[in-house]
């Protein structure tokens, strides 16, 4: 039902109108829109006002001012890589791998040694004075010098080795063999063997012919040169590596391995060195060790005696080198080449790689894999102008160098 709206007109008479039913802006409280804004469908631009069709429409929201915005760049497809495992993760299990990391520590470890060890070596002079006719295989002079270097007064007490006489002599004497095959020979020669020392120049300048006198006083006249001749000229063999080790060395180098084994055959005791020791096997350390090798008075066999001690001791240092106790701990190893470099001299041409090749003959050695020996005697304790003296068996002395190359 639509109301009436009553108003009056111009002349003042009232006019009834039908009221106008409320738009919906007028019912939500809103007002009309004063302008109607005309909108065109598709097709509309370009054709004449009378053509085009407009349609009112709501009145434009404000414009909001915004900020440029950079260029969205295109995305790329999103691909899931694979993950990567290493060659060695794939190839070896874990055991396998911890094996391998400690087998290289060890082998970075033995290298840093080696270069330690190179540059630590003392060399001297050691050529003989005239040179001789190389010979086969390879041959190492081992001397264990008296020489108390290194020793305070103290240790020299301790060690019972006395005072430093100042010419030095040889207590020990030994000539390695290494034939082409790798076996292994070795030869002590007794230091008390009366042989002939080569014509040399004294060490006050003057000339000395050729004669007979006790092998080690070769090195108190003329040093490592003078001895190494000595030796060839009697053995007929080519020296061709030397090595020296004092009575520091001795003690160092056993201490350093932790000690030898040693079996005494008999309750000993030895003021001259000190020693005092009940019979068995037992383990010797650096000072007991010295005195054993060294032991000459209280040994019924004399000089021949202490040269089998001291073969025996070279085997047994050898056996402790090659334990694990000793290869595989970097400490000791560390302390033996310090102790053998600190002690030992070598040749000036001699080099780490021989002393390698020595070692591994000498391990052959006290392991049974080459032959020890004395040279031949036919007199141990034959009187002479140099007091008590061990003479060659000459013909079987001969037979042996022969055997091993002597021209």
């Amino acid at each position: 039902m639509e109301a009436t709206v009553y108003r009056r007109g111009p002349d003042g008479k009232i006019i009834g109108t039908p009221e106008a039913k409320p738009t919906p802006a007028a019912q939500s409280g809103l007002a009309e829109p004063v302008f109607a804004v005309s909108t065109y469908q598709s097709g509309d631009i370009g054709q004449t006002q009378g053509q085009s069709r407009a349609t009112t429409s709501k009145p434009p929201r404000p414009e909001v001012e915004t900020l440029p915005s950079k260029p969205r760049q295109p995305l790329l497809p999103s691909i899931k890589l694979p993950k990567l495992k290493s060659k060695s993760a794939n190839r070896f299990p874990r055991p396998v791998r911890y094996i391998r990391n400690i087998v290289l520590a060890y082998l970075g470890f033995y290298l840093v040694l080696g270069i330690h060890a190179a540059s630590s070596l003392d060399k001297v002079t050691a050529a003989a004075n005239v040179a001789m006719a190389d010979t086969s295989g390879t041959n190492w002079l081992l001397v264990g010098s008296d020489s108390r270097e290194g020793l305070t007064k103290a240790e020299r007490k301790q060690l019972h080795t006395g005072k430093d006489g100042g010419s030095q002599r040889t207590d020990t004497i030994m000539l390695v063999h290494i034939d082409g095959s790798g076996k292994s020979t070795l030869v002590s020669l007794p230091r008390d063997s009366y042989v002939t020392i080569p014509a040399h120049t004294a060490l006050d300048g003057s000339s000395v012919e050729d004669r007979k006198n006790k092998i080690n006083s070769a090195f108190g006249k003329g040093g490592a040169p003078l001895l190494v001749e000595t030796v060839e000229r009697n053995t007929g063999l080519h020296i061709d590596h030397y090595m020296e080790i004092g009575f520091k060395g001795i003690r160092d180098i056993t201490d350093a391995v932790g000690g030898v084994n040693m079996c005494v055959p008999a309750d000993v005791t030895d003021e001259n060195s000190g020693l005092s020791l009940l019979a068995g096997c037992q383990e010797l350390d650096g000072k007991n060790a010295l005195a054993y090798v060294r032991m000459r008075y209280a040994d019924p066999k004399g000089d021949l005696g202490r040269v089998e001690r001291q073969q025996q001791f070279l085997s047994s240092v050898m056996k402790k080198v090659a334990t694990p106790a000793v290869l595989l701990n970097p400490i000791r190893m560390w302390k033996l080449v310090d102790a053998g470099t600190n002690s030992v001299n070598v040749g000036d041409s001699d080099s780490i790689r021989n002393i390698v090749d020595l070692a591994l003959a000498m391990r052959s050695l006290s392991n049974g894999g080459g032959t020890l020996t004395t040279v031949p005697v036919s007199d141990p304790d034959a009187k002479t102008a140099a007091g008590s003296s061990v003479i060659w068996d000459e013909a079987a002395a001969r037979e042996l160098f022969v055997s091993l190359g002597a021209n």
